[in-house]
């Protein structure tokens, strides 16, 4: 039987929220211009991050929300909600994570600290002249961005409000005990997403997928003791996965395949991220054919990519 350090289930909902709305790494392929240093100072503090924002996957999905509460004019508090259905139905899930944050914003690009229990996501920010909130992640425990991507993650004010919906749960420090299970497949799920992310990246440039995983981790160490990374090219389909090392880990999968487009010179990518439906050290067979596209292998069960 897989062991858990956590009692309640609960907990294991915490962690798979703030691996969904926080640890989600970017891949840094550019810098998209910051604020000049003269005006940075009153437009770069947590009074500007103060307030609700909903941010979005890729494909346009509410997936979470942040709430940023300022206490001074460099640190507060920061609470997400976070849904890991495809819907992005917010309301099936009424608990928060509550943590800190902390702010440099004398830096160029600025600094935001994501602070939740003993995990600590240090990132970079920069809201722009339409009041956007780019950030580039990256996972806890990994070394800062230097600059933000072309396609940061991006947040949306919603409202100046600070304050967290009396029916949501909030859950602080002391519920936040991390699991080392959980959040060592959190790692080996977001390498994954980086690696995708990659792969989709230079097929639009090469027309072609990649099997050099040094070209593939974007600045990630992929030496884990607990995820071991292969790549697998099935012509236009190429499949990554994140086999485990250690006893009780699930396995990850990522697809990125190739499809016809409205341009009859160029094809689109698309992604299909999955995880094993127990704990297995054992290679991920090939993806399932169905119309138009692919499932996942069988033992294996889509998620967000």
């Amino acid at each position: 039987m897989r062991k858990i350090i956590f009692r309640e289930n609960v907990k294991t909902i915490v962690v798979r929220m703030f691996c969904q709305a926080i640890a989600i790494p970017c891949i840094t392929v550019g810098l998209i211009s910051c604020n000049s240093m003269g005006d940075r100072a009153k437009t770069s503090t947590n009074y500007k991050l103060a307030g609700t924002w909903e941010f979005k996957n890729q494909d346009g999905v509410k997936t979470g929300i942040a709430i940023f509460e300022n206490q001074n004019e460099v640190d507060g508090n920061v609470y997400i909600l976070s849904n890991n259905s495809p819907s992005g139905d917010l309301s099936l899930g009424k608990t928060a994570i509550a943590g800190k944050f902390k702010v440099n914003s004398s830096t160029n690009p600025q600094q935001l600290d994501l602070v939740f229990g003993d995990l600590t996501t240090q990132t970079i920010y920069e809201i722009d002249n339409d009041g956007k909130l780019k950030i580039a992640n990256a996972v806890p425990e990994q070394p800062r961005p230097t600059v933000l991507d072309t396609q940061p993650q991006q947040l949306t004010k919603v409202s100046d409000s600070t304050t967290v919906a009396k029916d949501v749960k909030i859950l602080r420090s002391p519920d936040l005990v991390s699991s080392s299970l959980l959040i060592r497949e959190a790692e080996g799920k977001s390498y994954i997403r980086v690696i995708m992310r990659s792969q989709q990246q230079i097929f639009q440039e090469q027309g072609q997928f990649s099997q050099d995983i040094n070209q593939l981790k974007s600045g990630l160490s992929l030496n884990s003791e607990f995820y071991s990374y292969k790549i697998t090219i099935l012509g236009d389909l190429v499949q990554n996965n994140a086999i485990p090392l250690k006893d009780g880990l699930k396995a990850y999968t990522g697809i990125v395949y190739a499809i016809a487009s409205d341009d009859a010179n160029q094809k689109v990518t698309k992604l299909l991220l999955c995880e094993s439906n127990i704990p297995t050290k054992q290679i991920p067979t090939k993806p399932q054919n169905q119309d138009e596209g692919y499932k996942c292998p069988s033992a294996y069960t889509s998620i967000n990519p």
